[in-house]
């Protein structure tokens, strides 16, 4: 197995469990990858040297730990996910953190269970219910609103959500008890929208979307109970794909996983885009790149490893070494044609495809 460290640039897929914050989950990846560094020392601290101690200034700490520093994690998420939720989150690791760009937008399939008579001001059960509703005579008067809900609808999102106004969270300024500004509909894309279980019973309705990212499952909760002529919330949610990756394929059980695993699970950045079409250069182009040069005209004739799908002229892709690495991320472009480097991944953040056993 690749060193922890030494390899630790890459995606790692987590299965989020209900309960954390997408930042939790981060904050957890960045510690325990930090204590698997063989440096690691939790002894270690700066402490005043005797001239500070009595007050002169410009002296500096004493370092007492010992062995190499440990380096500090850059790590972030792509696509956020609530508390409630669970599922499929997509952390970058170290450089990893420069593909963020390129790993937003894309597509998700979402389990859910909508509780129907009951509306919260949150529109999921972390809320206080804030509205009650007579159910329809049966499940058909939901069944026959699934078509309003499908491919490209108008969308208001919840009060309680990321969304920033004037640089605050949403969220935030409802736990501040400040004014909401008003919210207005966005457009969004729902694929596929289906009734997987009908739990009449319980007032329960369990759901499967497929949809465009920026999509709001709570949002179309509320909005597909209150077509049906009632209320409704969230009770479940879960994210089983983003994209390319699915969340049979993520790292579960996150609190009991110590960085050894973690550094186990990093697919390497050559792998973290493999819904693009991939570009092979040899050493030269490779060294050329990372050096700050931009590709020539001509190396869009290949040799391709995933060429574009046919009839699309540009996009992003990928640049990979004769090694298996990422060097860069470049956007294919037709006016005039040529590509050009939208992001680079410096050689030491991308570990080879062949690794140690």
């Amino acid at each position: 197995m690749r060193d922890a460290i030494q390899a630790s640039s890459g995606l790692l897929l987590v299965d989020k469990a209900a309960g954390m914050t997408s930042h939790d989950v981060v904050a957890r990846v960045r510690r325990q990858l930090l204590r698997a560094h063989p440096g690691w020392d939790p002894r270690r601290r700066a402490v005043p040297s005797a001239g500070r101690a009595r007050g002169r200034s410009g002296s500096r700490g004493k370092d007492l730990g010992k062995g190499s520093r440990p380096p500090r994690f850059k790590c972030g998420h792509a696509g956020t996910l609530d508390p409630m939720a669970t599922g499929l989150l997509l952390v970058l690791v170290g450089k990893g953190s420069r593909l963020a760009p390129f790993l937003l937008g894309m597509d998700k399939t979402y389990l859910a269970t909508l509780r129907l008579g009951v509306a919260t001001d949150t529109l999921d059960a972390d809320g206080q219910i804030c509205a009650t509703a007579p159910l329809p005579a049966g499940p058909e008067a939901l069944l026959a609103r699934l078509p309003e809900f499908t491919g490209d609808i108008l969308q208001v999102p919840p009060a309680v959500s990321a969304l920033k106004h004037e640089g605050t969270p949403l969220y935030k300024l409802v736990r501040q008890g400040r004014p909401l500004p008003e919210l207005k509909a966005r457009p969004v894309t729902i694929h596929r929208l289906e009734v997987t279980a009908v739990r009449w019973e319980t007032q329960e309705v369990d759901l499967r979307v497929d949809c465009g990212s920026g999509t709001y499952i709570r949002s179309l909760a509320r909005d597909l109970a209150q077509a049906a002529g009632t209320e409704g919330h969230l009770t479940a949610l879960r994210r089983t794909r983003v994209g390319p990756f699915g969340v049979r394929d993520a790292l579960d059980g996150i609190m009991e996983q110590d960085g050894a695993a973690m550094a186990a699970a990093l697919r390497p950045l050559a792998q973290a885009l493999p819904h693009r079409p991939s570009l092979l250069l040899d050493m030269e182009r490779a060294a050329f790149v990372r050096q700050g040069g931009q590709p020539d005209a001509g190396w869009l004739d290949g040799p391709w490893e995933t060429p574009f799908q046919e009839g699309r002229a540009e996009g992003i892709f990928r640049m990979v070494d004769t090694e298996g690495n990422l060097v860069a991320v470049g956007r294919r472009e037709t006016d005039p044609p040529g590509a050009r480097c939208v992001a680079v991944i410096p050689a030491a953040a991308e570990p080879s495809r062949e690794q140690d056993p």
